[in-house]
């Protein structure tokens, strides 16, 4: 089923926020990302800020923290250093050019010399043309990007090999059978390859090449598939099909997105032209924040005028469907034609920090109940395995083992019974689950939580002069502040405001239990108040603090838990009544807000 709404949790860190570690990857995307939009919250503004928002912030600020308003010598030093700062910030943000280069490439992309253009350009006409010498770049090596995806799928038939000595005999087998004649039994029933090259031709245009193999009960078959997509706009993307072997065979696939919340997929092939080729339209839409609503209509065999006349079937196989797929893990399926109604939807989600576990039945009035349960989890860093067991309509009963790594894909059905079997379900099911629960919790668990606290407490002892000179840094520009806050919350306090009593920022279950004196001196504490600083970007009893970025970069604040996945508590008082709130460290804060009243 197409739709936009993916399969939520399908990442899910291995470590909850709530323990302050983040996963392996968690950890290398945020130290790789700690620099991200930090000019933008020196300004405290979002990347949508206009030009007048950034002078606007800017002159608010350089009031503040110009040299020329410090006097005292204790001051001068870090007066100097934040005004540096701002000043840095303003002058790239407000020049489109660097805006649209910083935007992109961070302060990196500052550091290369782009020729994007003549000055006088809108602040549109440059950031098309910055991409265009991004896509240029790109078509120097779109030759060489050649990407390739394999598949491998061998059924295997063991149902000998499980059968118990009762059943065997009842069945007409023989009565005894040794262990090399059972394993013998096994054989395969099925094979399946097919190996596909994407190779570019331009930024909106590739060829792929697919090979398809298939061998059944000895028998044999192949072909080649050719297909060419291009994408004529953004919201359009076309893609023509042939087999290059008999039997002949072409499609024509076309998907529209007109937006965001909407789609329109048109499918169609044809394998004669005896008869007009059947097609399947597909239109889906977001139907509201968490749920995309489809509706799917398969031609089946039709005919215009006499073209198709003779091939028409005694009774339409035309069919309809109506999806529903939800971001909290399940879908739903109904189908009805003139033949039957099937029904089906699954249920997945993440558990064991990691496990994606996905349970699915359809009910069909012509063949009965169909049922699955599959398991899925990262076993390396590009490489994921899952088992499952499938219950078909015939009774057959299935066990899949799947592994992928790196666009390739190694599929083994393996049937194991002609009819449900409780035990073998069991056997397949619940002993890798309780496997997989005592693995996770006695190996996998321990073992990456001590990896990934050895790896911050490298990246922290690596980086200690670094952190020892932003926490000087940070509380020299907080106590710049100290005087402007001190008569902002004064004059808040006068018109019963927006009063913050208590700001803390980082990890705050350390607030209470404070690390040893040795870590103390050489990184700092893991927690910070930052009371000052976010008092000072109080306006008017509003508090806001754009998200997507962390807020180590906020002015008189910084990165007092590198690698750890921090939180910012607040405190405050508007209208006399005491408010809290507990944000992650790139979520967005806004305040006042009538569900932080406390009690």
């Amino acid at each position: 089923m197409d739709g936009f709404v993916g399969e939520e949790g399908e990442e899910d860190p291995l470590f909850r926020s709530g323990n302050g570690l983040y996963d392996d990857e968690q950890l290398e995307e945020a130290i790789d990302n700690s620099e991200r939009d930090s000019l933008y919250s020196i300004l405290n503004l979002d990347k949508q800020a206009t030009e007048d928002d950034i002078h606007k912030a800017y002159k608010r600020l350089a009031a503040l923290l110009h040299p020329d308003r410090h006097l005292d010598p204790a001051n001068k030093q870090a007066a100097d250093s934040s005004f540096q700062r701002l000043q840095h910030a303003y002058e790239v943000l407000s020049d489109p050019q660097k805006r649209i280069i910083y935007d992109s490439l961070g302060e990196e992309g500052l550091k290369t010399k782009w020729e994007v253009g003549p000055k006088g350009k809108s602040s549109a006409e440059m950031r098309l043309e910055f991409e265009k010498l991004q896509r240029k770049d790109l078509e120097k090596h779109v030759n060489q990007l050649v990407r390739a995806q394999g598949e491998l799928t061998c059924t295997t038939d063991a149902r000998v090999l499980l059968l118990s000595t009762e059943e065997r005999i009842r069945l007409g087998g023989p009565r005894h059978m040794t262990l090399k004649q059972r394993v013998d039994s096994v054989n395969v029933r099925q094979m399946f390859l097919k190996h596909s090259f994407t190779t570019p031709i331009n930024p909106n245009t590739s060829v792929i090449l697919t090979s398809q193999l298939l061998s059944r009960n000895s028998v044999g078959a192949g072909n080649v598939l050719i297909k060419l997509q291009h994408r004529p706009s953004s919201k359009l993307q076309l893609e023509l099909g042939t087999t290059a072997l008999r039997p002949r065979a072409f499609s024509v696939k076309a998907t529209y997105t007109p937006d965001s919340d909407s789609f329109v997929n048109f499918e169609t092939a044809a394998k004669t032209l005896a008869s007009p080729p059947r097609f399947t339209v597909t239109v889906g839409r977001r139907v509201s924040d968490r749920n995309t609503a489809s509706f799917t209509l398969r031609s089946g065999a039709y005919a215009l005028g006499p073209w198709g006349l003779s091939s028409l079937e005694p009774y339409s196989s035309s069919t309809f469907s109506l999806g529903l797929v939800n971001t909290s893990g399940y879908s739903l399926d109904l189908t009805s034609g003139l033949f039957g109604t099937s029904l089906s939807g699954d249920y997945a989600r993440t558990v064991l920090a990691g496990v994606r576990v996905r349970v699915g039945a359809s009910f069909s009035t012509q063949g009965g109940l169909a049922s699955y349960v599959k398991g899925t989890r990262r076993v390396t860093e590009n490489t994921r395995a899952e088992l499952g067991v499938e219950l078909a309509m015939n009774g057959t009963m299935t066990v899949k083992l799947s592994v992928m790594r790196l666009g390739q894909k190694l599929i083994l059905p393996v049937i194991v019974s002609s009819s449900f079997n409780p035990t073998l379900a069991l056997t397949f099911t619940v002993i890798p689950a309780l496997s997989v629960v005592v693995a996770n919790h006695y190996i996998v668990a321990p073992r990456k939580r001590r990896k990934i606290t050895n790896k911050i407490a490298e990246l922290r002892k690596e980086n200690s002069e670094y952190i020892l000179e932003k926490r000087k840094e940070a509380a020299a520009a907080s106590k710049l502040l100290e005087e402007h806050v001190a008569r902002k919350v004064e004059e808040e306090r006068r018109k019963d405001g927006l009063v913050i009593l208590e700001a803390v920022y980082g990890i705050l279950e350390a607030k209470d239990t404070p690390g040893p004196a040795s870590e103390e001196e050489l990184t700092g504490a893991r927690w910070l108040d930052i009371t000052v600083p976010l008092s000072a970007l109080i306006s008017s009893s509003q508090l806001i603090v754009p998200g997507g970025r962390s807020k180590s970069h906020i002015l008189g604040v910084y990165d007092c838990a590198m690698g750890e996945n921090k939180r910012l508590r607040v405190r405050y008082l508007f209208k006399g009544r005491e408010h809290e709130v507990i944000v992650a460290d790139t979520e967005a804060l806004s305040a006042p807000l009538r569900a932080h009243v406390v009690g």
